[in-house]
């Protein structure tokens, strides 16, 4: 492909999805403890392979690495956690700590096995599975939304909820009547990082309607400064004969590659693994520094009526950090260096060329005249709706 920033973006997202399943942090020396995270809106039309690919990384790639933390990791943690979260409780309340273990177990117990990821979620059922990871103090919360342009309206309930959670993986409790049927849990003080993948073609998005609308109070509510974008308008497909599509899909090389990746992330889902923090040093802050001040004197330069761009800009630099933190995870080293900021500085300029298209898109009446014009021919009211 010509460009190659949807797929980019993607395996960005799945870094991030593994460290945040970990429990990964950056100890910053200037803003304290930041969770390893990130939001992606990823557009391209369709016949661009975005499915596809989402299901290689999520089977081929990441697979094993999913195995060990669901069926190992997780529950180890929990085992772990439960005690610690009941001798706390039973200080607090002068009670026995096995009672308030054995309280603890069965709340676990109904609120049912967590998610790796999920496609579409409401509110309460968020902070009911931000409960369960809380009680093991492990995991993250996944939501990984296709064709985004047909789902979005629906769950604007869940945008609402992400949107606290993105920066620290704090978000305030819902307040319900308690009830003999329906007991309030004991709320649990604690961070759960969140990931977001929204995907799907342009046109459904961007209808010029009810969508379209949605998403941009989304991007003013705050989503611009926390999302990368993917905007691919034409899927070009590489020239290829069909000898070297055969010869490219029978390539025994790119599957000894995969297998060797699939196998590190597996090592990274090991419980020694969890809660892993990485350091930053004082050269490598400096050099976030520069990049934030030239985010926000580029910032500066738009326009008042860029405020959705001027944003984005003016606070791209904590994405980058986050980015960075998850590629230092992967390669699993223990200090985020300048080589991990450069490689995801350049994946965010890329993705704020991209939201810059994106908002730059044609207008409707643009589409009807380019439309008019491609007809060739005179076109009737019923033509038009039809069309």
């Amino acid at each position: 492909r010509d460009d190659s920033l949807f797929f980019r973006l993607l395996v960005g997202y799945y870094f991030c999805l593994a460290a945040s399943q970990m429990r990964c942090l950056i100890n910053t020396p200037d803003r304290g403890e930041i969770p390893v995270n990130m939001y992606v809106l990823n557009l391209a039309p369709s016949g661009y392979g975005k499915t596809q690919s989402m299901n290689f990384m999520e089977e081929q790639v990441l697979g094993q690495f999913r195995y060990r933390f669901v069926e190992e990791t997780f529950p180890i943690l929990t085992e772990h956690n439960l005690p610690k979260l009941a001798n706390k409780r039973a200080v607090r309340k002068g009670t026995d700590p096995d009672i308030e273990l054995e309280k603890l177990q069965k709340e676990a117990e109904r609120l049912g096995a967590p998610l790796f990821s999920f496609d579409s979620a409401t509110g309460p059922a968020i902070k009911q599975m931000r409960h369960h990871l809380l009680l093991a103090n492990s995991g993250s919360l996944n939501l990984i939304m296709d064709e985004v342009g047909a789902n979005l309206v629906a769950n604007t309930e869940a945008f609402g909820t992400f949107i606290e959670l993105y920066d620290k993986g704090l978000t305030k409790s819902k307040l319900i009547k308690s009830t003999a049927d329906n007991v309030r849990n004991e709320e649990i003080i604690g961070k759960t990082p969140a990931n977001l993948m929204m995907f799907g073609v342009p046109q459904k998005l961007f209808d010029g309607a009810k969508t379209e609308e949605a998403l941009i109070d989304m991007l003013n509510m705050g989503y611009a400064r926390r999302c990368f974008y993917g905007y691919i308008r034409n899927a070009n497909r590489a020239k290829r004969t069909a000898e070297q599509m055969y010869q490219d899909r029978t390539d025994s090389s790119s599957t000894v590659t995969v297998e060797s990746m699939a196998e590190h992330m597996e090592r990274l889902a090991d419980i020694i693994n969890a809660d892993k923090k990485l350091m930053i040093g004082r050269d490598t802050c400096i050099l976030l520094n520069e990049y934030q001040l030239y985010c926000e004197a580029r910032s500066e330069k738009l326009g008042e009526h860029q405020e959705i761009q001027k944003r984005e800009l003016a606070e791209r630099n904590f994405k980058v950090l986050k980015l960075a933190g998850a590629y230092a995870f992967i390669d699993d080293v223990a200090e985020v260096t300048q080589e991990h900021i450069y490689n995801a500085i350049k994946l965010a300029e890329d993705s704020g060329d991209a939201f810059t298209l994106m908002l730059a898109r044609d207008k409707p009446w643009v589409k009807l005249a380019k439309y008019i014009a491609a007809v060739g021919t005179e076109v009737t009211h019923a033509d038009l709706a039809e069309d």
